[in-house]
């Protein structure tokens, strides 16, 4: 995600679950499906409600008697008011919640035995947001991202009921695949998260049917939008827009830029279409510059946005990280790889990434987590992970050449594609590829731990 503060400073200084390739090791319950069937009225600042039917099986050594959902829509209020209203349906109940009412627990029926599988299905009706920002509403077109419930990740280090920050994200979930059938009026239209199978519309109702063969999670967008489209490498890529933004062609060209140049470094797209959503700041977006989802960008009409946002499809989208825990994993990489693709505002000098922090915060380690960065130094994300982290992988670029560097990147997407990858598994690929290269030296310039 950019948010327009990171973005200032970008352009001042530079600019099937048992198919997971996982080095993460999974503990509790790892989803396989999610189906929805979701209806949005759009009086007032619009209602999203409808079914959801998640599969899944159980990882952990012990049977499974309960599981945990994200309930996200609930973060950005921190519950006053309670966005997001669940009904566990029968025999599975409803538990306790935590963490501002962003975390529910599901009681199951029976237990789950270790490598077992389960379901469960529950209804839930989400309020929309007059505010702008990646759950909200800008210039008439409602933005609903992280709003569909989600399975909490537990894996090695315990169950994760990490807090929602809006200074960047707090999410960490699992590839599935997805199956939705999205109703809206006919005036309306919709960006998703996955491939469009279907669409038809009657005279009142539009009706939408998308799938995703693997999807971290499922977001959406809906208002009176346009679009142009686009393709390359394979991919469809459509750019949404509203009445009065402009900059559609240009977005187009960047996105499409973008496929095609990550395509062919990092390896192909895993999703054969990719909408981006645009917006314009001066018709209220706020802070926010651009959110990323799976095969659904929300973005403004510049390019170096679209490009950021485009490459979170290959970091986080397709190779995945706790974005709470390691943010730099997802970010400084999405970083590196728009900067290489528009030079002119990229400023690193190799060798010397903290050049690039102001003084007050070069003692934050790169690979801090946003829980620190909440408590000691909010403004100090876009110095750090985007700027130092982005410099710090064209050092060590510069330290193993170009050719390995891209067997690196290239290494960790075969190999972690739709799994979950830590700071290990990114020394490990450094370690495997460039075997003498001096990685203590790059991890103390990078600020990382070793």
């Amino acid at each position: 995600m950019l948010r327009v503060l990171a973005l200032v400073l970008l352009l001042l200084a530079g600019g099937a679950a048992a198919a997971h390739a996982q080095s993460v090791a999974i503990r509790g319950a790892d989803p396989e499906a999610y189906a929805l069937d979701l209806r949005y009225d759009g009086h007032g600042a619009g209602v999203l409600a409808g079914s959801e039917r998640i599969e899944f099986v159980n990882r952990g050594p012990a049977p499974l008697d309960r599981v945990w959902l994200r309930l996200w829509a609930n973060g950005p209020d921190r519950c006053r008011p309670r966005r997001i209203e669940v009904q566990v349906e029968a025999p599975a109940v409803a538990g306790s919640e935590r963490v501002r009412c962003s975390a529910l627990e599901v009681r199951l029926a029976a237990p789950v035995a270790a490598g077992a599988r389960g379901a469960l299905s529950l209804r839930f009706r989400v309020q929309g947001r007059r505010h702008a920002d990646r759950f909200g509403r800008i210039g008439g077109t409602t933005l609903l991202g992280n709003v569909i419930p989600v399975l909490a990740v537990e894996d090695a280090g315990g169950l994760h009921l990490d807090p929602y920050t809006a200074l960047g994200e707090s999410f960490y979930s699992l590839a599935a695949r997805w199956d939705a059938t999205l109703r809206l009026p006919t005036r309306l239209r919709a960006a998703t998260t996955g491939t469009l199978l279907s669409e038809s519309a009657s005279r009142k109702e539009r009706t939408l049917r998308v799938r995703s063969a693997q999807a971290r999670d499922f977001a959406l967008a809906i208002g009176h939008l346009r679009r142009r489209t686009t393709q390359v490498a394979g991919v469809k890529i459509r750019v949404h827009f509203g009445p009065r933004v402009d900059g559609a062609r240009r977005s187009l060209r960047a996105a499409r830029r973008a496929v095609r140049a990550l395509s062919k470094r990092l390896g192909p797209l895993g999703s054969s279409e990719l909408d981006v959503v645009l917006f314009r700041e001066d018709l209220g977006a706020g802070s926010l510059a651009g959110m990323e989802y799976p095969e659904l960008v929300f973005s403004l009409p510049l390019a170096e946005v679209v490009a950021h946002e485009v490459a979170h499809q290959w970091w986080y989208g397709m190779v995945g990280n706790n974005q709470f825990a390691e943010p730099w994993l997802d970010e400084s990489f999405a970083q590196y790889s728009h900067e290489r693709l528009y030079p002119g505002s990229n400023f690193c000098r190799p060798g010397r990434p903290y050049r690039l922090v102001a003084r007050r915060w070069r003692r934050l380690a790169l690979d801090s987590s946003m829980g620190l960065f909440e408590r000691r130094a909010p403004v100090a994300v876009g110095d750090v992970i985007y700027l130092a982290g982005s410099c710090a992988l064209q050092t060590l670029e510069r330290g193993i050449g170009r050719s390995r560097m891209t067997a690196v990147l290239r290494l960790l997407q075969s190999r972690n594609r739709y799994g979950v990858i830590t700071k290990a598994d990114v020394l490990g690929a450094i370690g495997e590829v460039a075997p003498a290269f001096d990685l203590e030296r790059w991890l103390a310039v990078s600020h990382l731990s070793a």
